[in-house]
């Protein structure tokens, strides 16, 4: 989820335009705005935030039961339940990661957090700067749930401590990308930086192992630009995405970021369609009503009529799978 800030206005009706036959693209600045005038009509930032967590779970859930196998003997499971890790960041990205690994380990997973970077910045930098309140009160959460010993908490503020995790890191079955959202700009910064070179070692080396190791990126991989589909360097190699609300436009007009971000999915999170007066056309192309998964082609010319955001003029194609 994002922070921002939009008027509300009526929604707009789907009989003024013709449906468009490919998805309305946004940029991290719209989907900012979007974020911020659904919460002025009423949608905490807790519950946005709850929304993208579940929505997270779903797709973990999923994605688990596809690579492990429940093998049981006499005696009970015959192999040790496949390991979560989640790496979050302190901003509204890390707190969706925080509420994914609640749910996860509430669910029965074996569940391991890293928060990659200092406690003390949660709700107060970063891109969250100016909001946070609700990643503050999931980490106090996750904190109450890692002393019931239901999971595994870890804080590492330094690119050293990071690393000493990585023996308890290296047997994930599935890895969660929170590390940044669609606020963060310019270079990675130390633990982040070291963060994605161990998420993208460990996945390479289990597949060099032949195990399977699924890396399952929060919005946007850290960190491609959900608005042109620039990347830092190093970059997450995701396997399958999660955003919500709409899909964005960087990944429709950038070859490279649809491969770093592998498997696209868009969720629904609560977000009503007021909230996109003035910031989405009134075209009647209405945001998914479920998780559905998105399937790029080459970009195309767009041939709108004189409304301008991020996305260039270039259309995601040729549809949706649901």
């Amino acid at each position: 989820m994002t922070d921002a800030a939009a008027s509300p206005a009526g929604p707009p009706s789907a009989g003024d335009h013709p449906r468009r036959e490919v998805p309305v693209l946004i940029g991290a600045a719209e989907m900012a705005d979007i974020d911020a005038a659904a919460q002025r009509l009423g949608l905490s930032e807790d519950a946005l935030m709850e929304s993208a967590g579940a929505a997270v779970t779903e797709l973990a859930a999923v994605e688990l039961g596809r690579l492990t196998e429940s093998l049981e003997g006499p005696g009970g499971a015959l192999t040790e339940p496949p390991l979560v890790v989640v790496l979050c960041g302190p901003g509204n990205n890390g707190g969706d990661g925080f509420v994914a690994a609640r749910r996860l380990a509430a669910a029965g997973h074996r569940v391991l957090v890293v928060l990659v970077g200092d406690a003390s910045r949660i709700g107060v930098g970063g891109e969250a700067a100016g909001h946070g309140h609700a990643a503050a009160h999931n980490w106090t959460v996750l904190q109450a749930i890692a002393s019931s010993n239901s999971l595994e908490l870890f804080v590492a503020p330094t690119p050293e401590l990071l690393l000493k995790l990585r023996p308890r890191l290296s047997p994930a079955t599935l890895l969660i990308d929170a590390l940044l959202g669609s606020g963060a700009t310019g270079p990675l910064r130390e633990p982040v930086s070291t963060a994605v070179d161990l998420v993208n070692a460990i996945r390479t080396h289990a597949r060099a192992a032949g195990r399977g190791c699924t890396v399952l990126a929060v919005d946007t991989p850290t960190r491609v630009d959900l608005t042109n589909g620039g990347h830092s360097d190093p970059v997450v190699q995701a396997d399958l995405t999660v955003t919500f609300h709409r899909a964005k436009a960087g990944f429709a007009l950038d070859r490279e970021a649809r491969a770093l971000a592998g498997r696209y999915f868009v969720a629904p999170i609560g977000i009503p369609l007021e909230a996109e007066a003035g910031i989405v056309p009134p075209d009647g192309e209405w945001p998914p009503a479920r998780i559905t998964q998105v399937t790029w082609d080459e970009p195309i010319p767009r041939e709108d009529q004189g409304f301008v955001r991020p996305g260039g003029g270039v259309a995601a194609g040729p549809g949706i799978d649901e």
